[in-house]
């Protein structure tokens, strides 16, 4: 009678596979989290980008004008709110202590400020249709750098979810009036590196400009 033969794993063969499997999950899953969660960031930022740059040209067609300086988006803070909630879908008004964490964290770790220490009194807040809160925290109808009024923006991309952290979740970037969004006037300024202000706190736009500038991507 011919003999056959059954080939198989052993129990501890198994669990020797199972184990190695388990080790390197745990080493590779959460940098493919984190990846996925940072692309997810990018892409609200660029689609607040994008809704708002639509949002200059639609308001330039709807004013008749070259620029927006002496529109009522550029008359006081009230005055860009109008502007926001005309061109861009929101949710609800609310305030930052309700839309915002409570305090954020420099992007080295090194510092941090509260929120009511971040925003001025007369700061306006949106919560926006897709998720995130925008505040206005500044307009000048006229910057002597830049000569054009503007509109200054600070939003954080998970509202109140971590990091809480300047240039990770929180970002600002300007609406001059003469078309330009961003914070493109500082381009080429040493002084206005994103690295640059990894030990400061509050609200900066060079994170942004280097993200946009990067090809929408966040390589620091």
């Amino acid at each position: 009678m011919k003999k056959t033969f059954k080939f198989g794993f052993t129990l501890a063969e198994v669990l020797i596979t199972l184990g190695i499997i388990g080790v390197i999950s745990a080493m590779t899953i959460p940098t493919l989290l984190v990846n996925h969660q940072t692309k997810v960031k990018i892409a609200q930022m660029q689609k607040l980008y994008n809704d708002v740059s639509n949002a200059v040209v639609a308001a330039l067609a709807d004013e008749r004008v070259d620029t927006l300086d002496h529109t009522y988006a550029y008359a006081d803070i009230d005055g860009a709110i109008e502007f926001l909630k005309k061109y861009l879908k929101v949710s609800n008004e609310c305030t930052p202590a309700e839309c915002f964490a409570a305090s954020y964290s420099s992007l080295d770790g090194s510092a941090s400020i509260t929120t009511d220490e971040m925003f001025r009194d007369s700061v306006r807040c949106l919560k926006l249709s897709y998720g995130f809160p925008v505040c206005v925290s500044d307009v000048d109808a006229y910057d002597g750098y830049t000569g054009h009024g503007y509109i200054r923006l600070v939003f954080d991309l998970n509202g109140k979810s971590g990091p809480n952290t300047n240039g990770r979740d929180l970002f600002n970037f300007d609406i001059y009036s003469d078309g330009v969004v961003g914070n493109s006037y500082n381009v080429g300024n040493e002084d206005w590196s994103c690295e640059d202000w990894a030990d400061q706190v509050g609200y900066r736009g060079a994170c942004f400009d280097k993200i946009m500038l990067d090809g929408w991507k966040m390589d620091y």
